[in-house]
């Protein structure tokens, strides 16, 4: 969510007059910060210098009513969890006030069904997904390790890795002695994680590298065989797109993903990664050991995913997208007005 904030702002602000409203100081906390921006709104609004109003996270609705009260257009972008959440003082604040915006911004299709499901009218959705930035090819200095298992992210239960470390991994194990996974990310799951690589007595093939820098997913982007992104479902959790599975790809790295939520538009089959069934251990041991088997077929995936990313899932597609959809709503506020 902050990073596709960071990007759309900072992107849109390089083309046209904007003014970025953000969170730049933790010591202000989340109350200082939503009256600040409250001010810098109503202020901007008083003196007519607002053509249009974009919300990054639905937590930040309550500002758009300023805006609305002055006749300027609004548009919130949803990821997904921002409306799938279930705790019953989230929902009623949710239904307060996530509603009047002239657009919402869905981040894929599995966001948007959520969307609709708490009540956003499906009339005024779009679907913009997320870009990446695509790095420069590999200079030789770190080739492709063998037998080598990436998974990056937060450690919460959605994101599946205690299911692999349970259920396919000591499968795998078992027949290459030589695999590793390495683990980039940390969580509320690592417990979980660990207990079931020591219960399956291959706690030593797991390499942790923790809450890391991008320098060091990016290294390992750069290194790892596959990269593996085994999200279950779990009750009022969604995953609303899976930013990983495209910066894998982007970095040449064969990816094997559940078909789930927004990671079905994450990864286009077949094109920029794999995608497989969510909990189905038979069909990732063999997808996995299809690929270890294969080195030179498992590269030349994970460059084919390179090329689409660079051609299909940049960054400045996705500006351009919200950008029309600015134009296009700043253009009916100002013939309502």
């Amino acid at each position: 969510m902050e990073r596709l904030s960071w990007e759309v702002t900072t992107r849109v602000a390089r083309r046209r007059p904007a003014q970025i409203v953000a969170m730049r100081a933790a010591a202000l906390g989340w109350p200082g910060f939503a009256a600040a921006s409250a001010l810098r709104v109503l202020a901007g609004c008083l003196r007519r210098r607002v053509a249009l109003l974009h919300v990054g996270d639905p937590v930040l609705a309550p500002l758009a009513a300023i805006a609305r009260a002055f006749g300027v257009p609004t548009v919130v972008t949803i990821h997904g969890l921002d409306v799938a959440y279930r705790h019953p003082m989230y929902r009623l604040y949710r239904m307060i006030f996530l509603r009047g915006f002239d657009a919402y911004v869905c981040i894929s299709d599995a966001a948007r069904e959520a969307a609709i499901a708490v009540g956003v009218p499906r009339q005024r959705i779009h679907v913009i997904g997320i870009g990446v930035e695509v790095p420069a090819p590999r200079d030789g200095r770190c080739a492709r390790a063998e037998d080598r298992l990436l998974f990056v992210g937060r450690l919460v239960e959605r994101k599946g890795l205690a299911w692999f470390v349970r259920d396919v991994l000591p499968v795998l194990a078992s027949t290459r002695p030589s695999l590793r996974l390495s683990i980039v990310g940390e969580g509320p799951e690592h417990a979980a994680v660990v207990a079931a690589a020591r219960a399956a007595g291959i706690e030593d093939r797991l390499i942790w590298h923790g809450a890391a820098s991008d320098g060091v997913k990016a290294n390992e982007l750069a290194c790892a065989t596959l990269c593996i992104v085994p999200n279950v479902r779990v009750d009022g959790d969604i995953e609303g797109f899976g930013i990983v599975a495209l910066e894998a790809a982007a970095a040449g790295c064969p990816v094997l993903a559940a078909n789930i939520d927004g990671l079905a538009q994450a990864v286009v089959d077949g094109a920029s990664g794999t995608l497989l069934p969510p909990q189905d251990a038979r069909a990732w041991i063999q997808a996995i050991e299809d690929r270890l088997r294969d080195p030179a077929g498992c590269a030349r995936e994970g460059e084919a995913a390179r090329r689409y990313v660079s051609e299909h899932c940049t960054w400045d597609a996705v500006i351009d997208a919200y950008e029309r959809l600015f134009h296009v709503v700043a253009g009916n506020g100002a013939t309502r007005r």
